[in-house]
């Protein structure tokens, strides 16, 4: 913005930011830090923060009408995961992210949810499944649907991580939690309801493997679906903004 741009009369200064709740609301059920999160990711994602920019917090809760404590959390969960860095004086840049940065968040999902749905598949009962299938089916059933694509959404968070629940392992689990949030930014940036189609599948594939307890085969196809999209966001990932 320029100085001229940035020099509002006084009537416009008190307009009233950007309310919350409409962040909040971009992912369905998420926590504020959550969607200060993936609104932050995808503007990492689209160049909106392009690379080596920074990302002031007080900037940053203007701009999305919120506090500054989600945008902190926010970032420091993006610093965790590579995509910002604090420099000593605590300022946060954009590292950008880059074809290996996605190789590497989606060998992380293999080596955590491979092992999970072989572990799940020994513990997860009529109660956990019948409602992943009865969407599941929903959802073949009707490809064309207007909101198929807010239905996937759900569907495919309840499924990882109901799976990732039955583990039996909570560490698993958080840690399965903290790589879905980036994958969810990814989806919500490169798919689209047509090429969701052959993630269905897989997962329709993964839960015939749970129903039976074959623990092996739930594992091979679950690594087997997370190799997919590896190769879907590698392909899709902007270039050279890292």
């Amino acid at each position: 913005m320029s100085r001229g741009e940035s020099a509002e009369p006084k009537r416009r200064k008190k307009k009233p930011p950007t309310p919350a709740v409409e962040v909040a609301a971009e992912v369905e059920g998420a926590s504020l830090v959550e969607a200060v999160y993936h609104r932050l990711l995808q503007g990492i994602l689209t160049g909106h923060y392009p690379h080596d920019a920074v990302l002031s917090e007080l900037a940053v809760a203007r701009e999305l009408g919120v506090s500054r404590t989600p945008v902190h959390d926010a970032l420091r969960q993006l610093g965790k995961d590579g995509l910002v860095v604090r420099e000593r004086n605590c300022r946060a840049r954009v590292a950008g992210i880059t074809p290996d940065d996605v190789f590497e968040v989606f060998e992380m999902r293999k080596f955590l949810e491979g092992p999970a749905a072989e572990l799940a598949a020994g513990r997860m009962d009529r109660r956990h499944l019948a409602p992943l299938r009865a969407t599941a089916d929903a959802l073949k059933a009707d490809p064309a649907a207007p909101d198929w694509a807010a239905t996937w959404a759900e569907f495919d968070e309840a499924f990882h991580r109901t799976i990732a629940d039955a583990s039996g392992n909570r560490r698993l689990a958080a840690d399965i939690n903290r790589y879905r949030l980036l994958h969810k930014g990814f989806n919500r940036y490169a798919t689209d309801a047509a090429t969701l189609q052959p993630a269905l599948a897989e997962h329709i594939g993964i839960l015939d493997a749970l129903e039976a307890k074959n623990g092996p085969l739930a594992k091979e196809r679950m690594v087997a679906h997370i190799a997919a999209w590896q190769d879907h966001f590698i392909r899709h990932v902007p270039r050279g903004q890292g």
